[in-house]
């Protein structure tokens, strides 16, 4: 049977082999970068309005991102773009975005990537707690942090995949709440009936910030937190997504 959190989505290139240097700087502070990074992030948002057109993408949400800040955000994962999209509706508030390691293999786009505040998770395990101590320094400086707990892009997977324990880890280890994110699907309307004909229009929903509970048992806090979200964005995508599947079946009330 595939694991669903495995990375099975080939979109035709394949990137070169990293190998990351002792010294690397996962969250880049050097006034040129940011400078050149503020320049990417603004055309990122330009650039972002005709395939969110489109693609008839909406956002719901948008006052409980003002209710928390320094967050871990968790969103299900179902699109090339889905993190521009997210990142975008925040405007002038920071937010960075974790990918694999091998995502820097892509020449000039995983600089654009980089720019675009894109943070590679390192393979190597001393380089780990480097990342570790840097993005309990960024959560403390009430930056928010995008991690897809279901690890793998899967376009358009019409469930909410297991979860992954790490996103929740430094949502505990460092007192942090968490922002769910849930991508939904819709059938196409008006216009839409045309240009996406094949395909349904994505909602990007922004919910309520969940807090970590704490107790002497910190394996149990994660676990909790884990099941806790994953039930609230579930729950969400069940409750408002046009087409799903659950526990394996096809819902009835499909309408798409």
């Amino acid at each position: 049977m595939q694991n669903e959190n495995e990375h099975t989505y080939d979109n035709g290139f394949h990137p070169k082999e990293v190998v990351l240097k002792p010294n690397y700087k996962f969250y880049n502070r050097n006034p040129f970068f940011l400078f050149f990074a503020w320049i990417i992030l603004w055309l990122t948002r330009l650039w972002l309005i005709v395939p969110r057109f489109l693609m008839g993408v909406r956002t719901t949400g948008r006052k409980n991102k003002r209710k928390v800040k320094g967050a871990i955000m968790i969103s299900n994962h179902i699109h090339p773009l889905d993190a521009f999209f997210l990142v975008s509706t925040f405007y002038f508030q920071k937010v960075y975005v974790t990918m694999l390691q091998s995502n820097l293999g892509f020449g000039i786009v995983s600089k654009y990537w980089r720019l675009a505040a894109a943070v590679p998770i390192p393979t190597d395990r001393h380089l780990l707690r480097k990342f570790n101590q840097e993005t309990e320094q960024v959560l403390n400086k009430k930056k928010n942090i995008l991690i897809y707990a279901e690890a793998a892009l899967m376009p358009y997977c019409d469930h909410i995949r297991n979860f992954l324990p790490g996103a929740f880890h430094y949502a505990v280890a460092y007192d942090r709440p968490i922002l769910p994110c849930c991508f939904t699907f819709h059938k196409p309307k008006g216009i839409y009936k045309l240009i996406r004909r094949k395909k349904p229009r994505i909602h990007c929903n922004i919910l309520e910030p969940y807090y970590i509970t704490h107790t002497d048992n910190r394996k149990n806090d994660i676990e909790k937190a884990r099941e806790d979200v994953h039930k609230i964005i579930e729950s969400y995508f069940i409750a408002h997504s046009d087409y799903f599947y659950k526990d394996g079946e096809k819902i009835k009330q499909e309408k798409i």
